[in-house]
């Protein structure tokens, strides 16, 4: 089937012959279709059939990534930059990032949110500090999702999640805590030490937060840090050190001693 017969099959009230279309413009990698694929994207209110073109845009990226990238703009309705990050995020190239960074604390709530959520699937270094500067979310929902997104990172977002630790805003240290309990062994254990600190000088939240990071790492350090917390003079942050402390140790993962040998 020819590329103009593929094209006009795009926009057929059949959502069968829709999908199809599309899954032949990807298997057969049409670059000459990329732009109006792209067009097909936008318009196409069918779930099922948005991810068949969706993964046939992915299949054309180098040929669709500039009318996506342009679909990102704000001169865009919501609906239209959601489904562009959301391909972004399958490109999951990090030459994408500084398009998509403008956008993590976008006014549209859905917009920012799946802009934070491609940065965890591009996972590109540089878009850690702007995720940072996010934490402290009061929304249970949004907190959620931003744990997610910056524990997608692993051991990249460690020293700016240690950073965050010592910040003025208690939210904030409690959110980093909850991350790196998230993140937890192996990618943190070299936040063992600033845990340990913030279980010893922090509010019982933010205390209590910590020492289930620490939970969480495996580390003679960690360890020595929910020793150390036996002692603290909270009842509650001192109860769960000795629950902590008195569990088994944990044992270390084959890809984990492979990893610590390298």
């Amino acid at each position: 089937m020819s590329a103009a017969e593929l094209l006009a099959k795009l926009s057929d009230p059949d959502r069968s012959v829709r999908n199809t279309a599309a899954l032949d413009i990807g298997s057969q990698a049409e670059t000459g279709c990329a732009d109006a694929l792209v067009d097909a994207l936008w318009a196409e209110q069918d779930f099922f059939v948005r991810e068949t073109m969706t993964w046939a845009v992915t299949r054309l990226e180098e040929a669709a990534r500039p009318a996506v990238l342009s679909a990102v703009g704000a001169d865009q309705p919501p609906e239209v930059r959601v489904q562009a990050l959301h391909v972004v995020s399958k490109f999951a190239n990090p030459e994408t990032v500084d398009v998509v960074l403008p956008h993590v604390a976008d006014p549209d709530e859905a917009v920012a949110r799946k802009a934070r959520w491609a940065l965890g699937r591009i996972k590109e270094p540089r878009a850690v500090p702007h995720l940072i500067a996010l934490l402290g979310e009061q929304d249970i929902e949004e907190r959620n999702a931003l744990t997610d997104d910056v524990a997608a990172f692993g051991s990249a977002a460690v020293p700016a999640l240690v950073a965050a630790l010592g910040a003025d805003d208690h939210a904030v240290r409690r959110h980093a805590a909850d991350v790196l309990c998230y993140i937890g062994h192996p990618d943190a254990e070299d936040a063992a030490e600033a845990l340990g600190a913030a279980v010893a000088g922090s509010e019982p939240q933010v205390a209590l937060a910590a020492l289930m990071a620490l939970g969480e790492l495996r580390g003679d350090a960690a360890r020595q840090q929910i020793e150390a917390a036996r002692a603290a003079g909270d009842p509650q942050v001192r109860g769960t050190a000795e629950r902590l402390a008195a569990r088994k140790p944990r044992r270390v993962s084959v890809r984990a001693r492979s990893a610590g040998s390298e």
